[in-house]
């Protein structure tokens, strides 16, 4: 009989046993080395694993303490963090608008241009439809950042903005007209002093 052959009939007895021995007695153990003696160890060592089970379900319930539960507690919100999160970037690209990635993450165009530390201009004009991609580098890194979403999710709420833009305020002296323009061209005409222009057209 070779190897696996061996094995197989070993499975065999020893699941047989567990089948036939569920709380094992000293007299099934001898009984079952006596008729199997090939595999005796393997049987003892599992009727000694059977019996230590059998052993720790008559044990009272181990009353956990606060820093267990508080571990607890913590993966439990790390897992629902993280399912979320992945929720989120999954929906992000299906929703695809400005509107919705601000909703999520709770902000504004004045919050976000303050978190962001650029003037409020140059995202109004991203959100309106009025900025043309490409962004800058460090722009999309900010609001990946920000909007905790990603790269494409920008991207696609980019495109869609562009696609329907909106006015801006009104000019009393002519018609209004929608003006779309290059990324570098509105922060080129923004109020930010030249060192914060040069920051966010990536050139420093």
């Amino acid at each position: 009989m070779n190897n696996e052959n061996i094995a197989a009939r070993r499975d065999e007895v020893l699941f047989e046993f567990h089948r036939q021995c569920q709380r094992p007695t000293a007299e099934q153990i001898v009984d079952w080395t006596e008729r199997y003696p090939e595999f005796a160890d393997e049987i003892r060592e599992h009727a000694a694993a059977r019996l230590d089970w059998i052993a720790m379900e008559r044990l009272p319930a181990m009353e956990p303490d606060e820093a267990l539960i508080a571990r607890g507690r913590s993966r439990a919100l790390n897992a629902i963090h993280n399912a979320q999160a992945a929720a989120r970037a999954q929906s992000d690209e299906g929703a695809a608008t400005f509107q919705a990635l601000m909703q999520g993450a709770d902000t504004s165009v004045p919050g976000l241009a303050r978190e962001l530390d650029i003037d409020r201009g140059i995202v109004a004009d991203m959100m309106a439809g009025r900025m043309l991609p490409p962004l800058g580098r460090r722009f999309m890194d900010g609001l990946t950042g920000a909007l905790r979403t990603s790269v494409a999710a920008i991207e696609a709420a980019l495109h869609r903005a562009s696609q329907a833009p909106r006015l801006g305020h009104a000019k009393a002296t002519r018609a209004p007209k929608i003006i779309q323009r290059s990324y570098a061209d509105i922060v080129r005409s923004s109020g930010m002093s030249d060192e914060r222009k040069r920051y966010w057209l990536d050139k420093d």
